[in-house]
């Protein structure tokens, strides 16, 4: 990939980047490129030095150090040393990240959500004159930017906002795909395990709606997306929160979603109702258990000596033994023999350990992001549906859509805050036009692009 230049006056800055995982990949390539002619001094911290040095190991003007965000000495001192601070590190970590550049007067930028703690730095943030940009990646991220590009369009010329939909999902693209389960792990494997845990809020035709966590994955719906085909979306956590965050309050529908190719949602239903993705407790003696002891402590043991623990299971969720989904949860070896070797283990763990095993990218595979927005408005009284859709595919395992796609934005920010084309201040998320609008624009030359189409009375129109 090609990155744009800027003909500005080099300047003496510094950037720090706090974790070298997966979704690092284009954020260092994009600053590291940029540092020598911008005049930019580029340091990438992890807990697994060689992990770093292998991301920044093309670039000799980029250094690679030893990170550790509990050491509060190295972390004040990189910390002040710097100018902006990009935390790749779980959203766990960001509060001591976030605390300790107020403290010296750094900007901040993440892809996490903002928690209730960082939320709270607000006021401080302001009155040291720092950015602390949150959400600032794909979902979310992405979502926030292009949604309120199309949202202030169409009310900016006069249009009625009446629903509003939301989809976004990591996938494995076609000629990748060789799983029956449809799916590999592109980012964080315990987000994916432990999503659906908390209750679903949307708003359905001005009803307020809520799904139970121990229901969401059977009531997944379909999609279609264009050039791609129908996939399935199970609900996020909480969409109602959108409506004031997009400016939304007059709408009556507002739905957001994470896609899966068809037939994940009914399989991981199983795994649900079954209990293995609870992460509230942990079981007594899991490193000597294999998984099929693992199973079979969430299941009766009345009169079950003669059935395999497959039959057992099928039995359980009434389902069919030789049916789809019990064949993915067989492909995934959990009913075998083999020893889980994890002390003091949840569920949820032992499940990820062994899915770490099954669904990992093969160097050469290809992800896919695929991401759609859905608007039903009312402009000149005409009703209209307008649809925008992003398709982003990987290039191997390290060169990830996933990548590109939450790395971007991040490095995109970084540069414009830099140059001084964003000037906000406190704990944000993008979208405000002085955010959004010059990021997309450079995402766009970046190859992340939007292809959108309205559906009108009179058939669709491309835009």
């Amino acid at each position: 990939m090609t990155f744009p230049s800027n003909n500005t006056t080099p300047t003496e800055k510094k950037i720090l980047i706090l974790g070298a995982g997966r979704s690092s990949t284009y954020l260092i390539e994009y600053l590291a490129k940029q540092a020598p002619e911008q005049g930019w001094k580029l340091t990438v911290g992890d807990t697994d030095l060689e992990q770093a040095q292998r991301k920044t190991e093309m670039y000799p003007h980029v250094e690679a150090i030893l990170f550790n965000i509990f050491d509060q000495k190295q972390r004040e001192k990189q910390i002040s040393q710097t100018d902006i601070v990009i935390s790749m590190l779980p959203a766990v970590y960001h509060i001591h990240v976030a605390r300790t550049c107020i403290r010296f007067g750094k900007h901040l930028l993440t892809a996490s959500y903002i928690s209730p703690e960082i939320k709270e730095l607000h006021k401080e943030a302001l009155k040291e004159n720092v950015l602390i940009l949150m959400e600032m990646g794909l979902d979310p991220g992405i979502d926030h930017m292009s949604a309120m590009q199309v949202i202030n369009h169409l009310t900016e010329n006069g249009a009625n906002i009446t629903s509003f939909k939301s989809y976004c999902g990591g996938l494995v693209s076609s000629e990748s795909d060789n799983n029956p389960w449809g799916y590999k792990f592109t980012w964080n494997p315990r987000n994916v395990v432990i999503a659906g845990q908390s209750t679903v809020k949307y708003m359905e035709d001005g009803d307020y709606k809520y799904i139970p966590p121990h229901q969401i994955f059977a009531r997944a719906e379909q999609v279609s997306v264009d050039e791609f085909g129908v996939l399935e979306a199970y609900g996020n956590r909480d969409s109602l929160s959108y409506r004031e965050v997009y400016g939304l309050q007059n709408a009556d529908t507002i739905v957001r979603g994470t896609l899966r190719k068809n037939g994940f949602c009914k399989a991981w239903q199983l795994l649900v109702k079954l209990g293995v993705t609870d992460d509230s407790y942990t079981l007594e003696n899991s490193e000597n258990m294999t998984y099929h002891d693992f199973v079979s402590t969430f299941l009766s043991n009345e009169s079950e000596e003669s059935k395999s623990i497959e039959q057992r299971v099928a039995e359980y969720m009434g389902v069919s033994e030789s049916g789809e989904e019990m064949e993915k949860l067989k492909w995934l070896g959990i009913f075998g023999d083999e020893k889980i070797d994890l002390a003091n283990a949840t569920p949820a763990q032992i499940l990820q350990q062994l899915l770490e095993r099954r669904w990992m990218l093969a160097p050469n595979d290809k992800d896919m992001v695929v991401m759609q927005h859905q608007f039903n408005y009312e402009l000149n009284g005409e009703k209209k549906n307008l649809v925008s859709s992003l398709i982003i595919k990987g290039e191997d395992s390290i060169h990830t859509a996933m990548a590109k796609a939450v790395g971007l934005p991040l490095a995109v920010a970084a540069k414009l805050i830099i140059q001084g084309k964003i000037d906000a201040k406190g704990v944000q998320i993008p979208v405000w036009r002085e955010i959004y609008e010059p990021v997309m624009e450079e995402l766009e030359h970046l190859g992340i692009q939007f292809k959108e189409h309205t559906e009108t009375s009179a058939g669709k129109v491309s835009v």
